[in-house]
């Protein structure tokens, strides 16, 4: 009897066992058609916002590429932005979406992670010039400011090359009282 008991004891378990497993399956289906819902809907929303008409206002087509930089697609919002600084307009637009083209370069730049590695340099040079010509126009900007310090912890400007050569030569170079500079035969 006693083994009959386990037996039956053991078959619930392992139904028990059975129905949990069945029912995260079924969880985990629900979140992934969830997932592939949300992909599609923000792909639409992106193919909508890059569709545009170019007559709009500046001001909506800077929060449409706002929009779109925050939708992950960068080359989309990059020709908006650059298309809102290249036409005539009103000046704080320009800064702010010189400001935001700014961003977006340093993001890239430095991926996911600002203190992990550098993903491109490049990037992160426009980023800084970007910074350095919005600080031009109105040194007392204190987001640009911050921006282009974080940049520069990101990577800092190497002095000249030849000033470093010319310090290396200098410490190498021993100099002894009452001794003469010989050449090495």
């Amino acid at each position: 009897m006693k083994r009959i008991r386990m037996h039956i004891l053991f078959g619930g378990a392992a139904a028990c066992c059975a129905g949990i497993t069945v029912y995260y399956a079924v969880a985990l289906e629900r979140a992934i058609d969830v997932s592939r819902a949300i992909e599609a809907m923000r792909s639409a929303t992106v193919a909508q916002l890059s569709n545009g008409p170019a007559n709009e206002a500046p001001q909506v087509r800077l929060a449409r590429a706002v929009a779109l930089s925050a939708a992950g697609s960068e080359a989309n919002a990059g020709k908006l932005f650059n298309e809102l600084l290249l036409e005539p307009g009103p000046v704080d637009v320009k800064r702010a979406t010189l400001f935001d083209l700014a961003n977006m370069s340093l993001r890239a730049s430095a991926g996911g992670d600002a203190r992990g590695p550098l993903r491109s340099l490049p990037l992160l040079e426009t980023a800084k010039a970007r910074y350095r010509d919005l600080l031009r126009d109105d040194p007392g900007d204190w987001d640009a400011r911050y921006n282009l310090e974080r940049a520069l912890r990101l990577a800092p400007e190497s002095p000249d090359e030849t000033e470093t050569d010319q310090d290396i030569e200098q410490r190498r170079s021993v100099r002894v009282r009452g001794a003469q500079p010989q050449e090495l035969p």
